[in-house]
C-alpha cells in the first residue's frame, strides 16, 4: 500500500474521534460495569453538565486505570509533580448524579 494510502486511512480514524473538553467527572459502578462520566463545570451557574457517558467493564475500567497510572508518572518525570489536594471538589457545586444536557 502506497505511503500516501497509509496516511488518508490514518486520518479518515481520526476524524471519528469525537473531541469534549472536561474539567469535572463522575465515576459510577454496578456488579458488571462502569459508568465513566464527563462534563463542564460552569462556575457562574454553580452547575456541572454532563456532556458525554463512557460505560466499559470491570476489565477495561483496571486497564485504563494501569495506563492512566504510567501516563501521570510519565508525565511527571517530564514535567514535573501534579499539583492539588485530593479533595479539590469546588464548595456549592451540583453534585447531583443525574445527568444533564447542556442546552447550547
Amino acid at each position: 500500500m502506497a505511503e500516501h494510502e497509509k496516511d488518508k486511512q490514518k486520518e479518515s480514524k481520526q476524524g471519528r474521534i469525537r473531541t469534549i473538553y472536561s474539567n469535572i467527572g463522575r465515576i459510577g459502578h454496578s456488579p458488571y460495569e462502569f459508568m465513566l462520566d464527563f462534563g463542564q463545570f460552569q462556575p457562574e451557574g454553580k452547575k456541572a453538565f454532563m456532556d458525554v457517558r463512557i460505560i466499559v467493564s470491570p476489565q477495561h475500567a483496571k486497564a485504563i486505570l494501569k495506563a492512566l497510572n504510567e501516563n501521570i508518572a510519565g508525565f511527571e518525570e517530564k514535567y514535573g509533580r501534579i499539583g492539588g489536594k485530593p479533595d479539590d471538589a469546588e464548595e456549592g457545586v451540583d453534585t447531583d448524579w443525574r445527568p444533564r444536557r447542556r442546552r447550547d
